[in-house]
């Protein structure tokens, strides 16, 4: 088989899988969805009925069944390897580039610096002020979540309703933490796109420094750069991030929260996947 007709088949294959596994996740959703709405429950009997029923049970079969036929056309037909081309990081590019350049004395090197200075002036304030969002949003979110007495009370709901204050409570997290978590998470991504715009901005400016500048001697490149490589902020930061979670942990060991885990995670096996 030529290249050509190789890759062509391997293309058409990745479109059918990629539909068909479309197609099986929207028919579980669906299927889900239907439980619940129904007000049957979630039961070990009636996920079982509705897995093995034609309408869901044929679609998953194919589905497992193009899986394996698209491993033995790799066996039969293997795709050709490319090199993978790394995307260029303009940021770790300029500021790579910045402590090469040495010190100069003409205009243009003059007017580069004062340009790439004011842009990483225009910089921390953005994320800064990115920062400022996310720990107002985490502070508001955090208030919500640790409001115990606005918490919906079992004894207001009906007997024969015992989870309908447990939706009010997730319904009333959701309506309050939601819009914190947009807020940061759009945030968070303008901060990253306005560092992306403001690296290829200055890349021009950081590479004439260079030109006019000529290269720093190498002791002092490195002498700048090795604050960054040093092996004892990596050990800090991790045991750092391993002290909080032993302290999560032993917090959640301490609370009760492991059982309620080990609960729901019992529950969720023998009633909604069908386990057990």
């Amino acid at each position: 088989m030529s290249p050509t007709a190789k890759r062509r088949l391997h293309l058409w294959y990745g479109i059918a899988l990629a539909v068909l596994t479309a197609a099986v996740g929207v028919l579980f959703a669906a299927q889900a969805a239907d439980l619940y709405f129904s007000g049957a429950g979630y039961s070990r009997e009636l996920v079982t009925e509705r897995l093995t029923s034609p309408a869901v049970a044929v679609p998953f079969w194919l589905w497992i069944a193009a899986i394996v036929a698209g491993g033995i056309l790799t066996l039969l037909f293997p795709p050709e390897k490319k090199a993978i081309k790394r995307i260029p990081d303009d940021r770790k590019t300029a500021l790579r580039l910045l402590s090469l350049a040495g010190e100069g004395e003409s205009e243009e090197y003059r007017a580069a610096k004062a340009a790439v200075e004011k842009e990483g002036r225009a910089r921390k304030i953005v994320w800064l002020s990115c920062f400022a969002v996310l720990a107002v949003c985490a502070a508001v979110a955090l208030a919500f979540v640790f409001n115990f007495a606005a918490y919906p009370n079992v004894e207001d709901y009906p007997i024969e309703e015992p989870n309908a204050a447990v939706y009010a409570a997730i319904l009333m997290l959701v309506r309050s933490v939601l819009p914190c978590a947009a807020v940061a998470f759009l945030a968070a991504l303008g901060a990253t796109l306005y560092d992306a715009f403001s690296a290829k901005r200055i890349l021009p400016q950081v590479k004439l420094l260079l030109k006019e500048g000529g290269r720093k001697p190498a002791d002092a490149a490195e002498a700048k750069q090795a604050a960054f490589d040093r092996p004892l902020v990596l050990l800090i930061v991790r045991l750092a991030v391993l002290a909080a979670a032993i302290a999560l942990i032993a917090w959640g060991i301490a609370n009760g929260g492991m059982g309620d885990v080990l609960a729901k995670a019992i529950a969720i096996c023998t009633e909604c996947i069908g386990l057990g």
